[in-house]
């Protein structure tokens, strides 16, 4: 560990990176980029706040998951046992510096990223990452589930697969977010392109339903996920784009909706994004399996907790 880059980086270790959203923020996709040269020379793990979801393909070699929803995130990837944590793109409100810190942290700009790439190399014994077992103990069951109300990773994966190429799913904030941010399968972006999943940092009221009209008006099919009782600012959102004939989905999460079978969910939402204007699709959903997430990880540390 004495040897060290110019930018003071351990040059090998057992060393991981922490990927925030800032890391899309380089022009033509340079920091996407140079994340991707970086982990790939030195044999690094990388693991993604919830707004850096996409830099990776969820089965890439180099994925460790996406963390700082909940409490025990950190300590389960084993980031204790770490030489080093390069952090790279970090939005403190998504995840904040003592939340992660759990051995020296070097903070690199994500446009620095693609030049150090080759000069810092993981060696030693991998660390052992219980974060990602766990919560996967809880999303593939959820993901085939047949049963009425869904499952929240079955109501997660139908969103993935009804969405077309171009598409955009956003959530509001708390159990919607969570499972979306969790859960949502997330083949890796172009290096410049559109992301195909964006959940706010905070608790903005109505910031996801900005997120979905934005992409709607440029022409983009658009999600906004959201739990029963609707806020009043999303549905002013989403009403004001109905008025002005945008087309969007708003999906709602309640234990009030019907579904005569499973698959009726997939085909409604593919409905909803394949008619011009906006539409409201809402979904019976199990929302108390959310105790299986908090059992696996830990409380809710996002957007201030759950209510």
């Amino acid at each position: 560990m004495a040897r060290v880059t110019q930018s003071g980086v351990p040059r090998e270790g057992r060393i991981v990176v922490l990927a925030g959203p800032g890391v899309f923020a380089p022009a033509e996709g340079a920091g996407v980029v140079g994340l991707r040269s970086f982990a790939a020379a030195g044999s690094l793990g990388v693991a993604n706040t919830w707004g850096a979801k996409g830099v990776f393909d969820w089965d890439s070699p180099h994925h460790l998951g996406t963390c700082g929803l909940q409490a025990r995130d950190f300590e389960l990837l084993g980031w204790a046992d770490a030489d080093a944590i390069i952090a790279t793109g970090i939005d403190e409100a998504e995840s904040p510096r003592d939340r992660f810190a759990l051995t020296a942290v070097h903070d690199v700009a994500p446009d620095e990223l693609g030049a150090l790439a080759g000069s810092v190399r993981a060696s030693g014994a991998p660390l052992v990452n219980e974060l990602y077992p766990r919560l996967a103990a809880v999303a593939q069951p959820g993901f085939v589930d047949d049963r009425v109300p869904l499952h929240p990773a079955r109501a997660v994966a139908d969103l993935g697969t009804a969405l077309p190429p171009g598409g955009v799913v956003t959530a509001d904030p708390g159990i919607a977010g969570l499972w979306v941010a969790r859960t949502f399968p997330t083949p890796a972006v172009a290096p410049s392109g559109p992301r195909r999943v964006v959940i706010p940092s905070d608790r903005t009221p109505g910031a996801a339903a900005h997120i979905a009209g934005d992409a709607a008006v440029a022409g983009r099919p658009a999600v906004i996920v959201t739990t029963d009782p609707v806020g009043h600012e999303t549905a002013a959102v989403y009403d004001e784009l109905a008025a002005a004939g945008v087309s969007v989905v708003l999906v709602v999460w309640n234990e009030r909706g019907s579904l005569g079978r499973v698959t009726e969910h997939r085909e409604r939402l593919e409905t909803a994004l394949a008619i011009p204007g906006a539409s409201v699709v809402e979904v019976p959903v199990a929302l108390a399996l959310t105790d299986l997430l908090i059992d696996a990880a830990g409380p809710v540390v996002a957007w201030g907790g759950l209510p």
